[in-house]
């Protein structure tokens, strides 16, 4: 009889020490995906605007965004849309632009990359990038419909969900409506 309890204890010690290892190896896959994703991410981010052939290819860009922005310059970045070789090094750079937006765009589609990482650190100068672009996207879009694809579909994704610092949560937002911070609410809930 001590013989077979033993033998039961040893099936549930088993079992047990199986169900453990399996929580382990699931808990150690996803933990080691995700830090994947952010060094992937941070490895692009600093790739394309940190070091310096990004820093001085973004600050080129930069630089044609006010000449678009400004009414007295004559320059859009329509004009852009076909080559040139009049419009060639500032096509190249905005395209550039353009297509690393693209591909942090797919990127965060596919899961390569983590999307609250880069909003935390770009969704600003993502969202006023691409508003100075859409022109030239939508230009380009009436010829071939799918090009920037990713690019539109991640503003239109960032633009229902705001970055965190100016969007609050939903917890918020209910501790809020709890707490009878109404004026808090309704400024929040205004701006949809």
């Amino acid at each position: 009889m001590e013989l077979q309890k033993v033998a039961q204890i040893a099936q549930i010690v088993s079992t047990t020490a199986i169900l453990i290892s399996a929580a382990t190896a699931i808990t150690v896959l996803i933990y080691t995906r995700r830090t994947n994703r952010r060094r992937a991410t941070l490895d692009m981010v600093m790739k394309t605007f940190v070091d310096d052939g990004g820093r001085i290819l973004y600050d080129k860009f930069i630089s044609l965004t006010r000449r678009d922005s400004d009414k007295a310059d004559t320059f859009t970045f329509v004009d852009l849309k076909d080559h040139t070789p009049a419009n060639e090094d500032d096509r190249n750079v905005v395209i550039d632009q353009m297509n690393t937006y693209e591909l942090v765009a797919l990127g965060i589609r596919n899961g390569v990359f983590d999307d609250k990482f880069f909003k935390h650190w770009y969704h600003s100068q993502f969202m006023r990038d691409y508003k100075a672009l859409e022109p030239l996207m939508l230009s380009i879009r009436e010829d071939r419909p799918s090009t920037f694809c990713e690019f539109r579909w991640l503003y239109e994704k960032w633009q229902k969900n705001q970055h965190p610092e100016n969007e609050p949560g939903r917890l918020r937002k209910v501790w809020w409506a709890l707490t009878g911070k109404d004026e808090k609410l309704k400024a929040v809930l205004s701006k949809k």
